[in-house]
């Protein structure tokens, strides 16, 4: 793996490493070296791998070289990100150790914004990296729309599909009845990437009158940069873990997912689990979860002007948040890590019995 950052595909790879621990099997996690500064507990063995170097883009190189001689006796490899994917493969070709790649996301545009491939020829070789390794299986995917995406890219068709989860013991809901007194609560999480939509969330904020329709966001992340102009209260809050998370969810009446595009996307199922009112941009592997007027409002990516309204209905409108949570409740219970875990290990099981 790339790294065990705050992450989305980090995340998936301790909660289904935890899982499969947790029922006896021995894991081992191999990354970049200082590239391990995840907030949650890892019951895997960490491997480091290569140099501690300050730019992430420069520790891939050195720890691809070293990770075969790191990796310890195992019975099967699985991959994540296009780099490591190829590698696992060329491990796996020389040993006869059955390899998976993991595919969270649309992997060949997955650098398009050019948040952190900036030039061209990197983003080009970048994009033959990542056809290449789609191009044969098996491939395991975690949403209808990833699936679609590798097969769009002439890749290998998707094995089974691994749907992320989220934790109930941890992220849950503890009053419905929550008081709309005040201000109207906002919550999203915040990243850099120009893809995860957070300009077009400011924008699409700007466009509400906060006078007539009071309401403050608060913005979830490990960084904070200028956003510009805002017309509107605006909180920054850094959790240092899973609690802190939670209680920031319940704090807030209404979640915001604002990205072009994502492979799942545990916030805002986390978000529903904790009692939330979603409203999200219609970024591919949420349909898995989320369902337009029925348990989310859904608008198109890249709108601020139709994320405004789905954000102003439900300021607007407390029984509709209300229809919206109760239904949420129901529906996020059939995405859990547990539920992961069976169908992850049952996949795994059937590759090593052949």
């Amino acid at each position: 793996m790339p790294n065990l950052h705050v992450t989305g595909g980090a995340r998936v790879a301790v909660e289904l490493a935890n899982g499969m621990v947790e029922r006896g099997h021995r894991v081992y996690i191999l990354i970049p070296a200082g590239r391990n500064r995840l907030q949650i507990e890892c019951k895997a063995e960490v491997i480091e791998c290569g140099i501690r170097i300050g730019s992430p883009l420069w520790a891939v190189p050195f720890a691809l070289a070293t990770m075969p001689s790191r990796l310890p006796q195992v019975d099967l490899l699985l991959a994540s990100m296009p780099p490591y994917a190829l590698l696992a493969r060329s491990i796996g070709r020389n040993t006869g150790i059955p390899t998976i790649n993991y595919v969270m996301n649309d992997d060949v545009h997955f650098f398009d914004d050019r948040t952190h491939l900036k030039t061209k020829w990197l983003l080009a070789l970048y994009r033959t990296i990542a056809r290449r390794s789609i191009r044969r299986g098996p491939i395991m995917v975690n949403s209808h729309w990833t699936g679609v995406r590798c097969v769009a890219e002439k890749g290998a068709r998707p094995e089974v599909i691994v749907s992320h989860g989220y934790d109930p013991k941890r992220f849950n809901c503890n009053s419905l009845n929550k008081k709309y007194s005040g201000p109207i609560r906002l919550v999203t999480i915040g990243r850099k990437e120009c893809w995860k939509g957070l300009p077009e969330l400011v924008t699409a904020l700007n466009m509400i009158d906060v006078g007539a329709n009071p309401f403050i966001l608060r913005i979830i992340s490990q960084d904070q940069w200028d956003l510009g102009s805002t017309r509107f209260p605006l909180e920054w809050v850094k959790p240092s873990g899973d609690q802190d998370l939670v209680d920031l969810y319940r704090w807030g009446d209404i979640f915001i997912h604002s990205s072009w595009f994502e492979g799942f996307g545990i916030p805002p199922l986390e978000a529903q689990a904790c009692g939330l009112a979603v409203v999200a941009t219609d970024s591919g592997g949420i349909r898995e979860f989320l369902r337009d007027s029925e348990n989310a409002v859904i608008v198109s990516p890249r709108e601020p002007r139709s994320l405004a309204r789905a954000v102003l209905s439900l300021i607007q409108d407390g029984e509709l948040r209300g229809r919206l949570i109760a239904r949420g409740l129901e529906t996020c219970c059939e995405f859990t890590w547990q539920r992961a875990v069976d169908k992850f290990e049952a996949y795994l099981t059937s590759l090593t019995s052949v």
